[in-house]
């Protein structure tokens, strides 16, 4: 199956009943819905996946002297994937982001779309691809890291 997974950023500016009244219920110029959206696809065929509610991600990478790091970062959201070919790929948001997620299944292909809709009241870091973590969540030693660069 292809997965596919939508982030998207809320405007919590965004007045409905002026969308309703003047633009048919749709946004306008100045009364946008959303702020941003990524959307990615899974690279791979996934076999399955599940989502974990209330878990921890482990946030891992290198430093720029090549040591490593690891953090484990709570009351994540994570869906974890398994692919046709053995990989498993994680992709997460914080809890306390979510205002909102969505599964659909178009008929016709078979491929599945994962709506995140996050809260824009809440400032949030996105370290990588499909990853996104409130800030005051976010490691403090990262922080400093790309402060620096």
């Amino acid at each position: 199956m292809n997965l596919h997974l939508h982030f998207i950023l809320l405007n919590s500016e965004f007045n409905i009943g002026l969308a309703n009244d003047l633009y048919n219920g749709e946004e306008s110029e100045d009364n946008i819905k959303h702020l941003w959206e990524d959307e990615m696809q899974v690279s791979e065929t996934v076999k399955d996946f599940k989502i974990k509610n209330n878990a921890i991600y482990k946030l891992a990478g290198y430093y720029p002297d090549n040591s490593e790091f690891s953090f484990d970062i709570w009351d994540m959201t994570i869906v974890e994937c398994n692919t046709e070919s053995g990989n498993q790929m994680q992709f997460a948001v914080s809890k306390k982001l979510l205002k909102n997620t969505e599964k659909v299944v178009e008929e016709k292909t078979g491929d599945t779309h994962l709506y995140f809709y996050l809260r824009d009241s809440t400032p949030l870091e996105n370290p990588m691809t499909g990853v996104y973590i409130v800030r005051t969540d976010f490691p403090k030693e990262l922080k400093l890291i790309n402060s620096k660069t």
